[in-house]
């Protein structure tokens, strides 16, 4: 029982160092306050993980739901992102009960036949609009207030009027997670142990003081230069303020709103979504077998707290999970430990948090956006099977041109399509 506790609390801290970093970096990429995203992955540990129907999972915000998020904030507040915050937690808020309500049906079964292809595009087309405006904040060259399509042409403005302080830590962070990946974890198991995330926060704060990032910036070509206000995260040091209740009286105003609903049911189900095809990534992973129904109803209490409490929404995340299992977890309290080391961490540490160089973030968020994106995968479906290739163009053009709920639905139209005609072929 000693050797339990003592395995799955190691395996508990060594997955807190990751998620830390990450989800900070979701948050802010999120449009939601930073402390939101941490606040997610302490409730998916310390409550989920005692209700999940996976007890290796680790719950917390993931990459894959940015772009939604982002997109609910932007257009429930009208540019007012304070109010888009609030907007979006009733959305969450009501997602979660879909997803609960969805637990009891047999939805869930049917989500394991999603067409992996369709799957595929949906990533890929996140990873792209990810690693597009990530690239701007690494050049601290402001956003522009542009559909995404448009954002590619501002690219090589961004580029001539980069800040090279801002930029060059971002590429050295980007630099050092591909060569720890690529060469050192594949040499030395100890490599695989050390958080890579974490390792590059602390380079990234010792650049920013090296390089006097607050005082200093020096531009490409300043006639091009656009910089934002701050090169640096930015969280309040009293920890209840990571607390933030939505607003009902607000909420009620939205009852009737296209805009609202329509984030409400494409939170529901891309989280849905992610959550059911990670947990049986995750089950292959660790030859074990989740019931997928009961494993919903605990992301969708998790997301009703979330919301309630200010969080992101939250899924079964792959990535720590695979860590997880990796590190030799056996039971649920290596995700309980997880919440709750990052619970302490806040406590302890959290002044030391805005220090943190925004262009950091953004280059680990560009790493984790061309994992998503995955060109060789892409490369290879293409010489496999042209007709999956071309769902998955469809797939992102839609995503980029309109949105990802039109991408996925496009892509499932033309799956059945396909599906139809090999049939009709056959007899």
């Amino acid at each position: 029982m000693t050797y339990k506790f003592k395995t799955n609390f190691i395996s508990g801290l060594l997955v807190s160092f990751i998620a830390l970093p990450l989800c900070i970096a979701i948050a802010s990429a999120s449009l939601f306050p930073i402390m939101s995203g941490i606040t997610t992955a302490i409730i998916g540990g310390i409550i989920v993980s005692q209700i999940s129907g996976n007890k290796l999972a680790i719950n917390g915000p993931a990459a894959g739901l940015i772009v939604i998020i982002v997109d609910s904030v932007e257009k429930l507040g009208n540019g007012n992102h304070q109010l888009g915050y609030t907007l979006t937690l009733g959305a969450i808020i009501v997602a979660s009960i879909l997803q609960f309500l969805t637990s009891f049906t047999k939805i869930p079964i049917i989500m394991r036949k999603f067409p992996e292809y369709v799957i595929r595009g949906m990533m890929m087309s996140i990873g792209l609009i990810v690693l597009l405006k990530q690239f701007f904040i690494l050049a601290n060259y402001q956003t522009p207030k542009v559909s995404i399509i448009e954002f590619i042409q501002y690219i090589p403005l961004a580029l001539l009027g980069m800040q090279i302080e801002s930029f060059s830590i971002g590429f050295f962070v980007i630099f050092v997670i591909v060569f720890w990946k690529k060469f050192l974890e594949t040499k030395n198991r100890i490599f695989k142990i050390i958080p890579v995330y974490l390792l590059v926060i602390a380079l990234g704060i010792m650049l920013a003081k090296l390089f006097d990032l607050k005082n200093n910036q020096h531009f490409l070509f300043q006639q091009f230069a656009h910089p934002s206000n701050n090169n640096f995260i930015n969280i309040s040091s009293h920890i209840k303020d990571a607390i933030n209740f939505p607003n009902f009286e607000l909420l009620k105003s939205q009852i009737y709103s296209f805009k609202f609903w329509f984030s409400v049911f494409t939170i529901y189900a891309v989280a849905s979504l992610e959550t059911i095809l990670s947990t049986i990534a995750l089950d292959k992973i660790a030859k074990t077998h989740t019931e997928l129904k009961k494993d919903l109803r605990a992301i969708a209490i998790g997301n009703f707290i979330c919301g309630m409490l200010g969080g992101l929404p939250m899924i079964t995340e792959i990535v720590r999970s695979s860590a997880n299992v990796s590190y030799g977890a056996s039971n649920k309290f290596s995700n309980f430990f997880h919440g709750l080391c990052l619970l302490l961490m806040v406590i302890f540490f959290n002044s030391y948090l805005n220090l943190i160089p925004l262009s950091v973030l953004a280059g680990m968020l560009i790493i984790i956006a061309l994992n998503m994106i995955n060109i060789q995968n892409f490369i290879q479906i293409f010489r496999d099977n042209k007709k999956e290739f071309i769902v998955i163009i469809f797939i992102i053009l839609a995503t980029l041109y309109v949105d990802l709920l039109v991408g996925i639905v496009i892509g499932l139209i033309l799956h059945f399509i396909f599906n139809h005609e090999k049939k009709h072929k056959k007899t």
